[in-house]
């Protein structure tokens, strides 16, 4: 390589290291992808909060129902606090690899809570009604697989004495 190749060279190479054109482009490049994640992440939290008060509200919802020992004039209370359960949390069951468990477990007393004496059922007066609402789903952006959460789960139980 001759003089003047070589000093054509180092012109061209300190051309470059002053022209800054494209650094924007190369920047957004790196920093984009952990913009969108963050983004993501941010609305998957939103919904997963939306889903838990969801649960809160089907729960409240199914308690009530089951504090009077009276049935309805159609079905039965059971039949009648499981369809509450549905009807609110439908908006969330059709979401894929999503399962919701609905469970009245009827205890003779408080202090039977928890053990293993209990029916299934809403009981009769004067019992104490565990009612369970579970809701298991994979999320909607992928972000909690990402992190290593394979399934999410929302979880309420109420425990109301029934009424008449």
């Amino acid at each position: 390589m001759t003089a003047g190749n070589l000093r054509g060279f180092v012109r061209f190479l300190a051309t470059l290291h002053r022209d800054s054109g494209g650094v924007s482009a190369i920047e957004f490049a790196i920093a984009a992808p952990f913009v969108f994640i963050f983004v993501l992440g941010t609305v998957e939290l939103a919904v997963d909060m939306m889903i838990d008060a969801t649960v809160q509200i089907a729960a409240q919802s199914a308690s009530r129902v089951g504090l009077t020992t009276t049935n309805p004039a159609s079905g039965t209370r059971a039949n009648q606090a499981q369809q509450i359960v549905t009807s609110i949390m439908s908006g969330w069951t059709g979401m894929p690899q999503t399962t919701l468990t609905i469970t009245e477990l009827d205890y003779s007393t408080y202090n039977d809570v928890g053990s293993s004496s209990y029916t299934a059922g809403l009981g009769s007066l004067g019992d104490v009604v565990s009612y369970n609402i579970t809701l298991t789903t994979p999320g909607i952006s992928g972000i909690p697989q990402l992190v290593g959460i394979p399934l999410l789960t929302f979880q309420r139980n109420y425990i109301v004495q029934n009424e008449k």
